[in-house]
């Protein structure tokens, strides 16, 4: 049965552990919280420490390492609330947000919703985005920076084709509809993807304008080669997928 009241938040820590304490700790006497579901994508030491009590965490240990969305969408087995939150572990935020964007959610009729993004200096991050075409690769070789896109805003939202999977909102009933993440994105373009399906299924897509949260960016598709491989795999079989016709 599904509790109308309550929400179900899903984490994955890869390696993340300590990056993740400052987030568990801001959702602590966090009303709206029936379970958190942690899920440790690789061995890591993990301390439960004791103030855990005071949360509802599931955990879940992979035996081998999964994809953002199986491991999201996993998570969303357990979810028996009437919203299913996404956070990455890198996300810093007070409590009082989690009510105040389930309120507009509500209030603006918003099927998949995110807050505005600063980084650790206050510095706004672009997370309305136009959905990626062919010349997406190009762009990012010449970097050319992304802008800011919204097809429609009033004074709290902004309408938009996507925004980043480092925190979205979804009702238990859309994510459902949409059959959640396609696990064939292993690591990028997944959050791009599943909101291209909701947009055409009528979904709408929009980012807070007056919430905001912290993300402290790893950035690690520019850093690390293997994050980097698993983007351009990944955006190839968005271009498969959407534009293209030939096997990967």
């Amino acid at each position: 049965m599904i509790n109308s009241s309550k929400i179900t938040i899903s984490i994955v820590s890869h390696g993340q552990f300590t990056l993740l304490l400052p987030l568990i700790n801001s959702l602590r006497n966090c009303e709206e919280i029936e379970s958190i579901i942690i899920t440790i994508n690789i061995p890591e030491k993990i301390k439960k420490l004791k103030w855990f009590e005071d949360l509802p965490i599931h955990w879940i240990y992979n035996p081998s390492q999964q994809g953002f969305s199986t491991n999201h969408n996993n998570a969303f087995k357990m979810c028996n609330t009437k919203y299913f939150f996404v956070i990455n572990p890198d996300v810093r935020l007070s409590n009082k947000i989690i009510n105040d964007l389930i309120l507009l959610k509500e209030e603006e009729k918003i099927n998949i919703l995110g807050p505005s993004i600063v980084d650790h200096q206050n510095n706004h991050i672009i997370n309305c985005r136009k959905f990626p075409n062919i010349y997406f690769l190009l762009l990012k070789i010449l970097q050319i920076p992304q802008k800011e896109y919204s097809f429609k805003e009033n004074e709290k939202v902004m309408y938009t084709d996507w925004i980043g999977g480092m925190f979205l909102i979804f009702s238990n009933d859309d994510y459902k509809k949409l059959n959640g993440f396609d696990t064939e994105f292993f690591l990028y373009f997944e959050d791009v993807d599943l909101c291209r399906r909701a947009r055409s299924l009528g979904l709408n897509v929009a980012q807070a304008k007056n919430i905001t949260i912290v993300h402290e960016a790893q950035r690690q598709s520019y850093s690390n080669l293997n994050h980097f491989k698993f983007h351009i795999k990944s955006y190839f079989l968005y271009l498969k997928k959407y534009f293209l016709n030939y096997n990967l």
